[in-house]
């Protein structure tokens, strides 16, 4: 039970959390001591994913389990449908999704419809999504919808696994873990000019959890990694505690949202994107967190110039301009300021320049 502005509520919060090295080689452990895992299903997406799933498996076997391994999920609508249908034919005592942001999030929102408890294992820090209460996933179409899912039971982060991955996965991350900076002054501007109601908690756990990627040395170091981790852990009990994504979700997501849509097949990861929402929204807010995160970005070889992105200027002045239809009725500074063509391109060019 925690307790926030609207007096006492009940939050989801995970039973296990383990950021640590080698942390993959005592999984099926840390499964047994808390949860049921007489019929595990394991999601996981590619081939590497799907090696570390395979391994699981045999290793909840070893321990008296029965685990089987569905791979392959590529973060579709219909792959959350397909692992859905088999958690009804099959019920599962638990589902753990392996891999990156696409298969924890299949396995998160089919795990949440079916009601069964859900690990997340990633395989890189690229962005909040493996802790958050979210499922983004791809429709039909070829659009991103975001449908509300469930906070995992349990989180488990290997530094080792996550500190192999390509820099460019964990410089995604921290670009992501800094919008909470920018997302809470947003939340907090809409509260009082609009009466949007606010909580200071789930605030305050989004900004404490972006503090903690400012001062990351580069290249990562095991603390550095292991703080990352956490923070984007964080984030996830922010949005839960808030009931919404508001506190790491403001004017920064919308550019990355537009951005995702003008640029289709040539789009960033989704933490580079929001990184460079990020340095538009803090230009925007005058935010004081503007120079350390500049710093921070230029420490870790985070691009911070147009040129540096490859975006020509035309497409994020075009981004910033449709970012408010990307969300409606989410009130960010966006909605606050009135910029004709001339001006976006004077903000794009000061931000981005």
């Amino acid at each position: 039970m925690i307790l926030g502005t609207a007096g006492a509520r009940t939050i989801d919060v995970p039973r296990l959390l383990r950021v640590e090295r080698g942390a993959l080689d005592h999984l099926a452990d840390g499964l047994i001591e808390h949860f049921d895992v007489g019929r595990v299903v394991i999601a996981p997406g590619g081939d590497v994913s799907r090696a570390h799933g395979e391994r699981l498996a045999k290793a909840v076997e070893a321990v008296g389990g029965h685990a089987e391994v569905r791979a392959g999920l590529t973060g579709s609508l219909g792959d959350a449908a397909r692992l859905l249908h088999h958690l009804d034919e099959s019920p599962a005592s638990l589902v753990v999704g392996i891999g990156g942001g696409q298969p924890i999030d299949v396995a998160k929102l089919a795990a949440c419809r079916a009601r069964v408890d859900l690990v997340a294992v990633p395989t890189v820090l690229s962005h909040d999504g493996m802790a958050s209460p979210v499922a983004s996933l791809t429709g039909s179409d070829g659009s991103r919808r975001s449908l509300g899912a469930q906070m995992p039971t349990g989180v488990v982060i290997d530094v080792d696994l996550v500190a192999a991955a390509p820099e460019r996965y964990a410089r995604a991350g921290i670009g992501d873990l800094t919008s909470n900076l920018t997302a809470v002054d947003d939340w907090r501007a809409a509260h009082e000019r609009g009466g949007e109601p606010f909580d200071e908690l789930a605030a305050s756990i989004a900004v404490l959890s972006a503090h903690a990627a400012l001062d990351v040395d580069w290249p990562l170091r095991d603390e550095d990694v292991a703080a990352v981790a956490r923070g984007l852990v964080m984030s996830g009990l922010a949005m839960e505690v808030a009931g919404s994504s508001r506190p790491c979700s403001g004017a920064e997501h919308l550019v990355s949202h537009a951005l995702d849509q003008l640029r289709g097949a040539a789009a960033l990861l989704h933490g580079e994107h929001v990184a460079i929402g990020v340095l538009i929204t803090a230009t925007l807010q005058e935010s004081p967190h503007r120079d350390a995160i500049r710093r921070l970005f230029a420490r870790i070889g985070m691009p911070s110039t147009l040129e540096g992105w490859g975006i020509p200027e035309e497409v994020l002045v075009e981004a910033v301009r449709l970012g408010p239809s990307t969300r409606p009725g989410r009130r960010t500074v966006l909605d606050d300021v009135r910029l004709d063509e001339p001006q976006l391109r004077a903000l794009v060019r000061e931000a981005l320049g």
